[in-house]
């Protein structure tokens, strides 16, 4: 499979159409291999805040309170272009996150959508920052896997990269691909990243296509470099990293599954551990480890 991660690098646009162009001439061309594209966290916010939607708000705080506040049909609608835009690449597409209301309370939600459209899944992020309690978000119960083409694919949302649970649970569910769209505020981030995804591909022996926001809202900016990670044993100079991204905020590799086989093969992590050790996850319902 072909995978791609999208940062949002000195995107301007300020239109759902504009949007669609940009993914449209952005994405290299797709034609005849299947491919995966992840965007990064906050994106329904991101595009929300260039569009206009959230008038004039001073800081990332109010943005997230008012943009929780627009109508369901503003949502419905982005889902729908997101939906539009996997059809016309003809690619597997996590579209970023946003924030959903369900049950009287608000989740932050990322999903997977089909190259006919579909949407496949969707994932709850499980645990939460203090400053997105602050939001009053809600955290997610279960985490769940996905079949997108020979792949089994899971989504870490935000935090839950730094909570080994999630990537555990998810390798132990059989994911061999594991989707992170992610948000980072600009500084030096480079070890702080290193200890979320790339920590558990390490610890689980799955691929991982981390897309990373670059870019600001209302002020606040982010910044932290998208990357495609594999088990260090299957990558140049044992790094862990199969692609970074380039001048246009653009990662993307070919994953070999055969080739990270072999290196489960010689040393098959998983079989080492406990299963029943991560029943319950450490959040509200705990977490069925078995779909």
């Amino acid at each position: 499979m072909h995978v791609m991660a999208l940062s949002f690098t000195d995107s301007d646009f300020t239109t759902p159409g504009a949007y669609r162009e940009y993914l449209l001439q952005t994405i290299p061309s797709t034609e005849n291999r299947e491919t995966l594209i992840v965007l990064p966290s906050f994106t329904a916010l991101y595009l929300a805040y260039l569009f206009g939607e959230l008038a004039d708000v001073y800081g990332l705080d109010e943005a997230a309170r008012k943009f929780i506040d627009l109508p369901q049909s503003w949502h419905d609608d982005i889902t729908a272009l997101h939906q539009t835009i996997a059809r016309d690449l003809n690619v597997w597409l996590v579209p970023g996150t946003t924030f959903v209301r369900s049950n009287s309370r608000t989740y932050h939600q990322s999903c997977l959508i089909s190259p006919q459209g579909e949407i496949i899944g969707r994932q709850h992020q499980a645990f939460l920052s203090r400053r997105e309690q602050r939001w009053g978000l809600s955290r997610g119960d279960d985490l769940h896997v996905f079949k997108a083409g020979n792949y089994t694919v899971g989504i870490i949302i935000g935090t839950d990269a730094w909570y080994p649970e999630t990537g555990r649970i998810l390798a132990l569910k059989g994911a061999d691909l594991v989707c992170h769209p992610g948000a980072m505020p600009a500084g030096d981030n480079r070890w702080r990243q290193l200890a979320a995804m790339w920590q558990q591909v390490q610890q689980n022996q799955f691929f991982c296509v981390e897309s990373q926001l670059n870019s600001m809202i209302a002020g606040e900016d982010f910044a932290a470099a998208s990357q495609i990670h594999a088990p260090c044993e299957m990558t140049e100079g044992f790094t862990g990293i199969l692609a970074k991204e380039s001048a246009t905020g653009l990662a993307h590799a070919v994953l070999e599954a055969n080739t990270r086989q072999k290196v489960i093969s010689k040393y098959p992590l998983l079989k080492l551990q406990n299963p029943a050790a991560y029943r319950p996850l450490a959040c509200p319902g705990g977490v069925n480890i078995e779909d």
